[in-house]
């Protein structure tokens, strides 16, 4: 665990995803069942095949088990766990026009979450404190299940850890 300072609150994705579930329009007429989570681990395939038979717009949240570690050059490293979200809705498979709609609108409603994470992390608002504002990245996707297509946005989220030997762990 890791934290900017002790009562400042740790990001929760999975609660943060399931929240943007029921703040965005475009998921409010299917309310809790339009958030899935999946593990780092998942393939897309696995991901894809989970959302197989669903026919209405989702956020997929993708934990943040992978990360990557600066030296600060202090007595912490700085911990850059990666996380992601699909935000996704249906579309005709067979019709490019369809498809190029679902991810055009996919892709503004992640940059509203991206503005929304902007101004939380400003007011340190929900543990948005620790994201990395520079590390946003959106690109499309699909198919995913049947029909679903949208936008995959990742980003970082960075706190500083103690890289001090813990007797805890050692015989």
């Amino acid at each position: 665990m890791y934290h900017k300072f002790k009562d400042m609150v740790q990001y929760n994705h999975f609660e943060y995803g399931r929240q943007l579930t029921h703040k965005l329009k475009l998921y409010e007429a299917n309310g809790e069942k339009a958030f899935h989570r999946a593990p780092n681990s998942d393939t897309l395939l696995s991901i894809s095949n989970k959302l197989s038979d669903i026919n209405y717009p989702v956020l997929v949240a993708i934990d943040g088990k992978d990360a990557d570690f600066e030296d600060n050059e202090a007595e912490q490293l700085i911990k850059k766990p990666q996380f992601f979200l699909m935000i996704l809705k249906p579309a005709v498979n067979d019709d490019s026009d369809s498809i190029l709609n679902a991810q055009e609108e996919c892709e503004a409603v992640a940059l509203q979450v991206q503005a929304r994470m902007i101004e939380e992390k400003r007011n340190e608002i929900g543990g948005m404190w620790a994201l990395d504002i520079s590390s946003f990245a959106i690109r499309s996707i699909g198919p995913m299940g049947d029909c679903l297509y949208g936008v995959v946005m990742s980003y970082t989220m960075q706190g500083a850890i103690s890289y001090k030997i813990d007797t805890n762990y050692w015989v």
